[in-house]
């Protein structure tokens, strides 16, 4: 079970992504936005796949916990003590309340606010709110709610929308949305990541499975700039061309999203790494870290950055990656051969970063 929980946290997170894309999108103008059919049965079995899905990590705590004949009694304490079982039990109330809402096509306010609420009981079970209940409900909840929002409207209107009309007004409001969600996430992002690592750490975290997911994570958010940047382009594109069509440029940008998307739900199945020193006499590095930079990792230890020319190259293979995701909307390029750049960014920016690291 344990293995299957980065997937049920993914998939968890990009039913929300759809419903709040759905709720958010009820707020814009018909004019402002492609055409959307969204099927009721979609939206009842997304909020229905949430409950289910959202139970995983709550079962496999209370089969750790449970002994032989106790497992009802560990599940009761589980759900009614243990912030992952209340979080549970408050998120699938409010589902309900939701599904019930969209079953009888509802207000769009009521649908917001379970839904809302929803997304708190998510924020409670964080790590950062197991440490700092308010300051880390706050910022997780945040986080999660801007992310989704700016995958949710994605989802839509890049892969469910009928037809390429409204493009130049939906694309008008929707790219100063966009930096708006990319701040308030970068914020959030950083405030939780000082909830579990200290900034002097960030680097000695890298021999962790978590330090390399997180860098991963950071990483992949360089591309998602830069199809930003390529989007905030296309409003006036599609005004200069009417035969230009920029769905794929938007569906491209939803993948890496989604990438990233992958990336957070393995991170919130990691302990993390308070004391990193203490968490490798624990855990040990991540499996493949010593075989990669050829070195052993042993406690107490500092992780140094000593930039070498195999590491030098392959960060300036990535910088060129990078712009060629620029260049492909230039030279009017498949967005997909854009995406394919953004990915061999990441990677080469990646094993660059990993060459460079001294273990003292």
């Amino acid at each position: 079970m344990e293995q299957l929980i980065p997937l049920t946290q993914y998939v968890s997170y990009m039913l929300f992504s759809y419903l709040v894309g759905y709720v958010f999108l009820q707020y814009i103008p018909v004019s402002s936005k492609p055409e959307l059919r969204i099927s009721k049965p979609s939206l009842l079995i997304s909020v229905l796949g949430i409950i289910i899905l959202t139970s995983i990590p709550v079962i496999e705590v209370i089969l750790f916990f449970s002994t032989e004949g106790l497992f009802s009694l560990t599940a009761y304490s589980i759900l009614t003590e243990f912030q992952v079982g209340i979080s549970w039990l408050y998120g699938s109330f409010f589902a309900v309340l939701l599904w019930m809402t969209i079953y009888v096509s509802g207000s769009k306010y009521l649908q917001s606010i379970f839904l809302i609420l929803m997304i708190l009981s998510i924020g409670y079970s964080s790590h950062a709110s197991t440490l700092n209940l308010w300051p880390g409900l706050v910022s997780h909840s945040v986080h999660f709610l801007v992310v989704t929002i700016w995958v949710g409207v994605l989802l839509h209107v890049g892969w469910i929308a009928k037809n390429n009309e409204n493009w130049y007004n939906f694309l008008k409001w929707f790219t100063p949305l966009t930096i708006g969600l990319f701040l308030i996430t970068t914020i959030t992002g950083v405030l939780l990541m000082l909830f579990v690592l200290e900034p002097e750490d960030y680097l000695n975290s890298w021999v962790l499975s978590y330090g390399q997911l997180l860098l991963l994570k950071h990483l992949s958010i360089i591309p998602i700039l830069a199809f930003a940047l390529v989007n905030g382009f296309l409003a006036k594109k599609v005004k200069e061309d009417s035969h230009f069509n920029p769905l794929k440029w938007v569906q491209a940008e939803t993948i890496i999203l989604m990438i990233v998307f992958f990336i957070t739900g393995v991170l919130g199945t990691l302990p993390p790494p308070h004391q990193v020193n203490a968490t490798i006499i624990q855990e040990g590095p991540a499996f493949w870290i010593q075989a990669l930079i050829s070195q052993e990792v042993i406690a107490p230890f500092t992780v140094h950055i000593s930039a070498g020319f195999e590491s030098l190259l392959l960060l300036f293979i990535g910088l060129i990656f990078l712009c060629m995701i620029i260049l492909s909307f230039r030279k009017k390029i498949s967005p997909f051969i854009a995406l394919i750049f953004g990915i061999a960014f990441i990677v080469a920016t990646y094993l660059g970063l990993m060459f460079s690291i001294v273990i003292k």
